[in-house]
């Protein structure tokens, strides 16, 4: 005989939360955030700061997990967006890591968008990363704007310089072999952690590079 639902605890609850079907990669973190927390109202959990990070990672996995590890919630995003933003800036929750977090009246009509979001009611037009601002996303998207890359980018692989290729990977003139290897790695591995195809390529033109 199963147990019944009024039975479990809350974090036995939320294990059992599985990821929402509709598209929400381009819909932005807070609204999501919102989404999270009228579900847990409505299975009357507790909207404790570890159920809400816990839940937020169940519903929306690609959305809130950590970079590189994408079996586990990361936290730091889920308090940017519920306390940093959805309070302290929006007014859209009240409530805080130890009271728990309550959705304000103001919350209450942007949760219905997101709903309609979700629901394919209203059209989303303007596209939210999914990567968090960090120190891997930081370093790719100045590897982006670097001569090299974008010489890359246009086709023009002949007339990438050495020089160039130093700067973007931010290596001095006298750097040894080993040291421009041990760069190319780490950027190689950020490149993979965010999931970026094109940097991703553009490195391992590099390092497949007889100079490199």
């Amino acid at each position: 005989m199963g147990i019944k639902n009024s039975e479990k605890s809350d974090e036995d609850l939320i294990r059992e939360f599985i990821e929402v079907q509709h598209d929400y990669l381009p819909i932005d973190k807070d609204r999501l955030i919102l989404f999270t927390l009228d579900y847990l109202n409505s299975k009357n959990i507790e909207t404790t700061f570890d159920k809400l990070t816990v839940a937020a990672f169940k519903l929306f996995p690609k959305k809130f997990s950590l970079i590189g590890f994408p079996e586990y919630p990361d936290a730091k995003t889920v308090n940017d967006c519920v306390f940093l933003h959805c309070v302290k800036t929006k007014g859209w929750v009240s409530g805080n890591a130890q009271t728990g977090y309550k959705i304000t009246e103001k919350g209450k009509y942007f949760l219905d968008e997101a709903k309609k979001m979700l629901e394919g009611k209203i059209k989303v037009t303007r596209k939210y990363g999914i990567v968090p601002r960090r120190k891997e996303l930081t370093f790719i998207n100045l590897l982006k704007k670097t001569t090299a890359y974008k010489k890359y980018s246009q086709n023009k692989k002949e007339d990438i310089s050495d020089f160039e290729i130093l700067e973007a990977l931010k290596l001095p003139l006298s750097a040894s072999k080993e040291i421009k290897q041990k760069h190319l790695k780490k950027y190689l591995e950020y490149a993979k952690r965010i999931n970026d195809p094109a940097a991703i390529e553009f490195l391992e033109f590099i390092q497949k590079n007889k100079r490199w």
